[in-house]
């Protein structure tokens, strides 16, 4: 069954076509690795999901319902959640604190419940300190709870920023370029992450990735973009045989 659906994405800014009639789907409880050259239109995706932009054309169905008829801010409560290929933490705070700040379109007080401390904002807090643990715990984080992202390695950082989207609980966690500047060490434990959010917690994926080696050890499926069009889809094993792909992309093996 498919949990996000890409039918026709369209979109252009001047004469610049970003993506041009890209469809794919992504069933549930599968990676789906979104890969292709620099400008090839995997992170205006990304962005046309999340109500960043809004295509000229096409339809993005989440769970069956219309993603572009959401405003931006309804996104994660539809059930998604989103990393970046820059981190987007607050380095004065600390990981809790970043981490509760992930959740706060699931809470329902108001500013004045909240400023009062009253029962509806406690019991809320709670619940987010909560899972806020269980969430560091899960991705080894939990010495981290205290510390304040500025003093964190690069390293430890992009883990917290995958921590505070699972916070929300989305049924899609779009990751993109989660390997960006990690090394070769700190991949292999990624790699290791991301198959046990799929397994343990039932998350779908959808990776924009360089990494080759973390997009063919983790994608059920890959899906490969060149100049904003789709040139193939299949599993890692035919994409990395593709004759298009090779070309624009992987690079001619055979040489």
């Amino acid at each position: 069954m498919s949990l996000l659906q890409i039918d026709n994405l369209s979109i252009h800014f001047g004469g610049l076509v970003a993506l041009d009639g890209v469809s794919f789907e992504v069933e549930a409880g599968t990676i789906m690795g979104l890969i292709g050259p620099n400008g090839a239109g995997k992170t205006t995706v990304f962005n046309c999901i999340t109500r960043v932009y809004h295509p000229n054309e096409g339809s993005i169905q989440f769970e069956g319902q219309e993603l572009l008829r959401l405003p931006p801010h309804e996104i994660i409560r539809a059930g998604t959640a989103r990393t970046f290929q820059n981190l987007e933490l607050f380095s004065s705070m600390t990981v809790l604190e970043n981490l509760l700040v992930g959740q706060h379109s699931s809470f329902h007080a108001n500013p004045a419940e909240a400023a009062f401390s009253m029962p509806r904002s406690r019991a809320e807090e709670r619940l987010g300190v909560e899972r806020t643990n269980e969430i560091l715990n899960f991705l080894r984080l939990e010495d981290y709870r205290d510390v304040m992202v500025s003093g964190l390695p690069f390293g430890t950082k992009k883990r917290v920023e995958l921590a505070r989207a699972m916070v929300s609980r989305p049924r899609l966690l779009l990751l993109d370029e989660p390997a960006n500047g990690l090394s070769r060490g700190e991949v292999k434990v990624l790699i290791e992450l991301v198959r046990s959010l799929r397994d343990q917690l039932g998350v779908t994926i959808l990776l924009v990735e360089h990494h080759m080696g973390l997009v063919m050890a983790v994608s059920d499926r890959v899906t490969v973009l060149n100049f904003g069009r789709k040139i193939a889809e299949g599993t890692p094993s035919e994409v990395q045989r593709d004759p298009a792909v090779i070309e624009a992309y992987l690079g001619d093996t055979g040489a």
